[in-house]
């Protein structure tokens, strides 16, 4: 028995549609459904700052926006279980201004500026953690106006410990 001529034209036309269907639904690398946009590295409160702090500092290097991970890692090796959980402590926090030596590219101190986004208790987590690791985080509640020669003097201090300034 033969197929009508026209037939196999269609089918092959099925076959494509489904193939297409199919590589539309699973063909997507990741998880399908998910979209992104571009947004600003820094707030308006942020960027006022940051041009203070370069003010403040200016023989010294800023650098905002670091993520933890490139100044903190857990103290465990790969293989033992806490580093997993222990580096998803880390791995989605954001230092909001590190302040490095021009030089020798050494940290000096990590800067947070509070602000009614930040949360107290996970401030608290975040300084613990950064402590551990050895940096010292000078605090700067968001303000309109800032002491630019005693935010020079906190940042640098060398002299360890949790600083607080306000704005």
């Amino acid at each position: 028995m033969t197929a009508m001529p026209g037939m196999n034209f269609i089918i092959l036309l099925v076959l494509i549609a489904v193939v297409a269907l199919f590589a539309a639904a699973f063909g997507k690398r990741g998880k399908a459904g998910y979209s992104f946009t571009g947004c600003p590295l820094m707030s308006e409160s942020e960027i006022r700052f940051y041009r203070v702090l370069q003010m403040a500092v200016p023989n010294e290097l800023v650098f905002p926006q670091v993520g933890m991970a490139a100044l903190v890692r857990p103290r465990y090796a790969g293989a033992d279980s806490r580093f997993v959980p222990a580096f998803r402590t880390i791995s989605q926090r954001r230092i909001d201004f590190v302040v490095c030596n021009r030089d020798s590219m050494e940290v000096r101190c990590l800067v947070e500026l509070d602000d009614s986004s930040h949360d107290a208790r996970r401030d608290q987590a975040r300084d613990t953690i950064t402590a551990q690791a050895g940096y010292r985080t000078v605090r700067v509640r968001a303000g309109r106006r800032y002491d630019i020669d005693g935010l020079r003097r906190r940042v640098l201090d060398i002299s360890g410990g949790q600083d607080r300034l306000s704005g």
